[in-house]
C-alpha cells in the first residue's frame, strides 16, 4: 500500500504542476485554445446530429438503418481499441524507462502493473472519449431518449474502454513471459494477420446477401443488413455496448441494466485475471525482457532499410544522415510501425468495402453525398495519422536534442527536411486513395479534381501543423509516443486538425450541394464559389501549415539545452 500511496502522491504532484504550467501561460492563449476546443466539440455535436437525423428520417427504414449502424460502429470500435491497446500495453509495460525505475524501488509489482494498466486505458481511449461524448449526445437527441439515457451512458463507456485493455493485457503478459522482447512483436503481427484473415473468410463465406432483391436499392439494403450480422453476435462485447445504448434510448430499462451488468461482470472477470497474472508473471516477464536478447549484428551496408536509404543519395550528406536516423528509429520502435500497419489495414478494409456499394446508380444526389463522405473519411484518417506519427517526431529526439544543435544543420533545415520527406509520403498515400476511390465510385471528372486538390491541400496543412506543433510543444522527457500525443500539444493538434479538414471540405461542399442538388445558384455563381473556396483553402492551408512551423522553429532556436 505504501507503493500505491507514493505513486498516487507523485501523480497528484504531476497534475498540480501541469495545472500551474497552464496557469503560467498567457491568458489570451489559454482562452483561445479552450474556446477553440469547445467550438469544435459543439461543432462535432452538430455534425453528428445532422448525420444521425438524416438516417433517422430516411423513409421506412431510417430508424432500422441507424440502429444497425450502431451495432457495426461499436463492433469495429471494440476491435480497434483492442488492437491499439495491445500495442500500447506492449510498450507501456516493457518498453518504458519509467518501468525500470519503478522496479528498482520497493513497490509491489501489482501496484506497478495497474498503474501502467490504467495509463494504457487512457492512452488508447482518450480520442474515443473526446468524440464519443458528442456522438452519444447527438444519438440521444435524435431518438428523443429519456433522461435515464444521459445518466447511464457514462456507465456504459467505462467497461467499454477498460475491457479491450484487459484482454490485450492478458495476451501481452502471457507472451512476454515465454518469449523474447523482440520476438514478441513478430508473434503479435502474425496473430493480427491471422485474425484479419479469419474475419475476412468468415465475412465472405458465412455472410451472404439476398439474391432475390427486385431493385438495386433493395439489394443494397439486404447486403448492408446481412453484412451487419457479424457485429450482432450475442457473445461479442461490441454487441453488449450497442444493445445497452439502444435499450436505454428506447426506454427498455431492464434490458439496458442487464447488458450493463453483463459488460461490468465480464470486465471485472478479466481484471481479476490481470490481478492474478500481475503477481505471478509480470515481474518475471520484465526481467526476461531485460536479460534475454536474440538481436543479430548486421554490417552497416546490408539490410532492407540500408538499401532503401540509398534512394536519398542525391541529397546533401547532413540531410541524408537525418533521414536515415528517422527511418531506422521508426522501424526499431514497435509501437510506431505496428500502429502504422493498423492505420493502413483500416484503409485497405475501407477501400475493399467500397466495392459492395451500388455504384452504378445514376442519382446525382447519392453520387455527391458518397463522394464527399469518402473525402471526409480519408481526410479524417490522414488527420489522425499525422497527429499520431508526426507530432511526436521532435519529442522523440529526447535528451539528445542538444546534439542536433551541434550538427552542421540548423533547426529550420531539420524541420523543413522532415516536412518535405513526410509530405511526399502523405501526398502519395492521399492522392492514391482519392484517385482509386473516385474511380471505384465512378465520380465525375470535376469531383475527382476537387477531391484530389482538397487531399493535396490537406496533406500540406496537416503535415506542417503536426510537425510545427510538435516543435512548439515538445516533451523531451518522455519516450512513449502515446503519452506524448495525449498531452496538451497533441490534444490541441488533434482538435485543430479536425477543425481544419472539416472547414476545407465544407468550403467546397456548400457550393456543390447548392448547385447540383438544391439548384439555388447559377452555373456562373457555382464556378465563382469554387474559385473562392479554392482561395480560402489555399490561404487556410498556408496559415495552418506554415505558421506552426515558423513558431516551432523559433521555439527550438531559443531553447537552452
Amino acid at each position: 500500500m505504501q507503493g500505491a500511496k507514493a505513486i498516487i502522491k507523485a501523480l497528484a504532484w504531476m497534475t498540480k504542476n501541469y495545472v500551474l504550467r497552464i496557469k503560467a501561460e498567457p491568458k489570451l492563449k489559454v482562452t483561445f485554445i479552450t474556446t477553440a476546443m469547445l467550438f469544435f466539440w459543439f461543432g462535432t455535436l452538430g455534425l453528428f446530429y445532422e448525420g444521425l437525423d438524416f438516417f433517422h428520417k430516411f423513409p421506412l427504414i431510417g430508424p432500422v438503418l441507424m440502429e444497425e449502424s450502431l451495432y457495426l460502429f461499436f463492433a469495429a470500435l471494440f476491435i480497434m481499441l483492442t488492437l491499439s491497446s495491445t500495442v500500447i500495453c506492449y510498450v507501456t509495460y516493457y518498453g518504458s524507462r519509467e518501468v525500470d525505475f519503478l522496479f528498482s524501488k520497493p513497490i509491489n509489482e501489482r501496484v506497478i502493473f495497474f498503474y501502467r494498466f490504467f495509463q494504457s486505458v487512457i492512452f488508447s481511449s482518450w480520442a474515443f472519449l473526446f468524440l464519443g461524448a458528442p456522438f452519444m449526445l447527438a444519438y440521444g437527441l435524435v431518438t428523443q431518449a429519456p433522461f435515464w439515457f444521459y445518466i447511464s451512458t457514462p456507465l456504459y463507456f467505462l467497461p467499454f474502454i477498460v475491457l479491450p485493455t484487459a484482454i490485450a493485457s492478458i495476451v501481452i503478459l502471457a507472451v512476454m513471459r515465454v518469449m523474447d522482447y523482440r520476438k514478441t512483436r513478430y508473434l503479435l503481427i502474425g496473430l493480427a494477420i491471422a485474425g484479419a484473415l479469419f474475419i475476412f473468410l468468415y465475412y465472405k463465406l458465412n455472410i451472404r446477401p439476398s439474391l432475390y432483391a427486385k431493385t438495386e436499392m433493395e439489394y443494397f439494403i439486404n447486403n448492408f443488413l446481412h453484412h451487419l450480422r457479424i457485429s450482432k453476435h450475442p457473445l461479442f462485447p461490441g454487441y453488449w455496448m450497442a444493445k445497452s445504448i439502444v435499450s436505454a434510448g428506447s426506454r427498455a430499462f431492464a434490458d439496458g441494466i442487464f447488458y450493463l451488468l453483463t459488460f461490468t461482470i465480464n470486465t471485472l472477470f478479466f481484471l481479476q485475471i490481470n490481478w492474478f497474472m500481475a503477481k505471478k508473471i509480470y515481474s518475471g516477464g520484465w526481467l526476461s525482457s531485460r536479460g534475454r536478447s536474440t538481436k543479430k549484428e548486421y554490417p552497416t551496408e546490408r539490410g532492407i532499410i540500408n538499401g532503401a536509404v540509398k534512394l536519398f543519395a542525391f541529397m546533401p550528406r547532413p540531410a541524408r544522415a537525418m533521414i536515415t536516423k528517422d527511418i531506422k528509429l521508426f522501424f526499431r520502435d514497435f509501437g510506431q510501425w505496428s500502429q502504422f500497419l493498423i492505420y493502413f489495414g483500416i484503409l485497405a478494409i475501407y477501400i475493399f468495402n467500397l466495392r459492395s456499394m451500388p455504384l452504378s446508380v445514376d442519382n446525382v444526389y447519392w453520387k455527391i453525398i458518397i463522394t464527399f463522405l469518402n473525402l471526409s473519411a480519408t481526410a479524417l484518417v490522414l488527420a489522425g495519422f499525422t497527429v499520431r506519427f508526426l507530432f511526436p517526431i521532435i519529442s522523440l529526439e529526447g535528451n539528445k536534442i542538444w546534439l542536433l544543435g551541434l550538427a552542421p544543420v540548423t533547426f529550420r533545415n531539420i524541420l523543413f527536411q522532415k516536412f518535405t520527406i513526410y509530405l511526399v509520403f502523405i501526398l502519395f498515400v492521399s492522392e492514391f486513395l482519392m484517385i482509386s476511390t473516385n474511380i471505384m465510385l465512378k465520380s465525375s471528372a470535376l469531383l475527382m479534381y476537387i477531391s484530389c486538390g482538397i487531399a493535396a491541400m490537406a496533406s500540406i496543412g496537416l503535415v506542417g501543423l503536426s510537425i510545427g506543433l510538435g516543435s512548439l510543444y515538445p516533451n523531451f522527457r518522455e519516450d512513449n509516443t502515446s503519452r506524448i500525443v495525449s498531452g496538451f500539444g497533441g490534444t490541441l493538434n488533434f482538435v485543430i486538425a479536425l477543425f481544419y479538414v472539416s472547414f476545407i471540405i465544407v468550403s467546397f461542399a456548400i457550393p456543390y450541394f447548392s448547385y447540383e442538388i438544391k439548384q439555388v445558384i447559377s452555373e456562373r455563381t457555382f464556378a465563382l464559389s469554387l474559385v473562392a473556396a479554392g482561395i480560402v483553402t489555399i490561404s487556410g492551408t498556408a496559415v495552418v501549415g506554415m505558421l506552426p512551423m515558423f513558431l516551432g522553429y523559433r521555439k527550438l532556436e531559443g531553447m537552452e539545452f
